[in-house]
This record gives structure tokens, sequence and C-alpha cells, in this order.
């Protein structure tokens, strides 16, 4: 990571005649100061909020962007003070594509001063502000925080989640795409149990119930605090499917259901990345593990019909 510029500031002296390139050159220095600061010191991507939900009207497409904070490539910060629903053409070509948040600058029409000597009027002022804009994968602009990558075929936009680069001290998901579902996998879960705990399949503690148990709460523990780097989120993830794997495996006969998730449970725990793999290993299988959710969600909402019913 380097700056192609070197750094330049005014050298004032009594007697020098300032001029509007004096000044622009002084402002210059301070800003490319704080974003050669930012930069090294916190990386570029998003710094907070900045998430996107993909929305289909009929054939019309809206990104909501959530506010948020994030460093361009260039050091430059990029605020969205508001969340905002942008309108998405489809583009004509097929392929990935990723929408950015620009750092922009616009003269402010309400700053007009008039130019000495002359009758002509120029803005006094200029506005930082930040504009969302989609562009091919092979593309990046470094004056840009990239926000979500949308795979479009066939005239349908189709959100893809996966991680964006994120400004911090560490690689961090904190907020992002990894760490809700590691939490959704974690209530999920306990109400599956909590549910159990009511039948007469728990009736006696098993060492896998237990064990489940424990790591659920230490997870949640462990998640509470932001900024959880990604290799943290991986390595929780994995320890949960091994826990949650030693659990549904000994499991007494219950439902279709569980018995189908405890077989889909048994590839995914059979797939788990070791500690010496590289976070793109992790990544691929971490979307195995996303897709563990859709069916414990199922679990879980059959056996509270179950059980309350059970119940009255």
């Amino acid at each position: 990571m380097a700056f192609e510029h070197t750094l330049r500031r005014l050298n004032a002296f009594e007697g020098l005649c300032l001029t509007a390139s004096d000044l622009a050159d002084e402002q210059l220095y301070h800003r490319q100061t704080l974003h050669r600061h930012s930069l090294f010191l916190h990386g570029f991507g998003i710094v907070q909020g900045l998430q996107v939900e993909l929305e289909q009207k009929k054939k019309r497409y809206t990104a909501v962007i959530k506010a948020g904070y994030g460093i361009t490539r260039e050091g430059q910060g990029a605020q969205l003070k508001h969340d905002v629903a942008v309108p998405l053409e489809v583009p004509k070509q097929d392929g990935e594509y990723m929408l950015w948040l620009f750092h922009v600058e616009r003269p402010q029409p309400d700053s007009l001063r008039p130019v000495f000597d002359t009758s002509e009027k120029r803005e006094a002022r200029v506005a930082e502000e930040v504009a969302p804009r989609l562009l091919p994968m092979d593309e990046e602009p470094a004056d840009a925080v990239a926000l979500t990558r949308i795979n479009v075929r066939l005239g349908r936009m189709v959100q893809v989640q996966l991680p964006v680069p994120r400004a911090g001290r560490q690689s961090r998901a904190a907020e992002s795409y990894l760490k809700p579902r590691v939490v959704q996998f974690i209530r999920l879960s306990r109400k599956i149990m909590t549910s159990l705990f009511r039948t007469e399949t728990l009736k006696e503690q098993s060492i896998g119930m237990v064990s489940f148990m424990s790591a659920l709460i230490s997870a949640e523990f462990l998640l509470i605090e932001e900024g959880t780097s990604d290799r943290v989120l991986y390595r929780t993830a994995g320890s949960l499917v091994n826990y949650s794997h030693d659990f549904f495996n000994p499991l007494p006969r219950t439902t279709d259901r569980i018995a189908q998730f405890t077989e889909f449970i048994r590839r995914v725990h059979a797939e788990v990345p070791g500690a010496d793999q590289t976070d793109e290993t992790w990544l691929r299988w971490f979307q195995q593990f996303e897709r563990l959710l859709q069916p414990l969600q199922r679990i879980s909402d059959e056996l509270e019909r179950t059980v309350e019913a059970m119940r009255s």
C-alpha cells in the first residue's frame, strides 16, 4: 500500500503573495495527510453500517443502503448519513457486478461569490458527498467503497452474499455478512433444544447435549464484542457444527425433518476445514454452514407448534 504523490505543503514567508492555487495546495496537503493516516492505520472498506438489501418489485430493482461510513482505496472518508433506496437499472450484459459508494465533490450553488474586478460569480464552497454506482467486477475505482456483489443473468439481479473489504486494524466482519448468520444459528439451535427439553426425547441429559448447549452459550458471549475477526467467526461456526453433529446424531427418533437435518449436518461436519486452512477455504465452507439455517428454522417452527399443542 503506497501513495504515488509526494506530500507538499505551503512554505509561507513574509511578503508572499498568496493565490487561490496556494490556498488549494495548503488544503490538499492536510487532506492527503488525513487520507494517508486513515489508509495505513485502518485500511480501506466499510467501517460501520452500509449494509445492502436488494429488493424486487415486478421487474424493477432497488438497493436499500443503510447509513454508515467507509474508507476508499485512496483513504477518503465516505459517509452516508441516512438510509437510502437506490433504483438500479439491470445491465444489458450478464455477469457479476459490484455496488460501490463513491466519494464525490460538488460545488455548492448557494455559495456564489463575485470574482474581483469582473461581473462573474463562482461557487466559493465545495460539498463532499457520496453517490452509489453499479460497476462490473473487474473495475475497482480508487475513490469508492465496495458495498455488495450483484449477479446479473437473463435480465435478473441476485445479491451475492459474500463479504466485502472492511476497514479496521484487522480483517473483520462485525455487523456484516458472517456474524448475523452465526448468531442466527445459535438462536435457532437454542430454541430447538428448549422445545426438545419439554418432550420425552431429552428426558435424560446426554454428554452431547450438555456440550452443545455449553458451546452455544460460549459463542454468544464471544460474539457480544463488536469487531469480531473473520477468522474467529469461521472457527466459531466450525466448532458449532462439530458440537451440533455430536448432539443430533445420537438423538432418538423424533421427526422426519430432524432426521433429514441430521444427515445434512453429517455432510457439512465432514467438510469443516482444518485450522491451518486459508480464509478463502473457510469462506467456501461457510456457504454450506449458511444452508443449515433454513432447515433449522423449519425444525424450530415445527417443534414450537407441536410442543405447544401437546401442552394445551
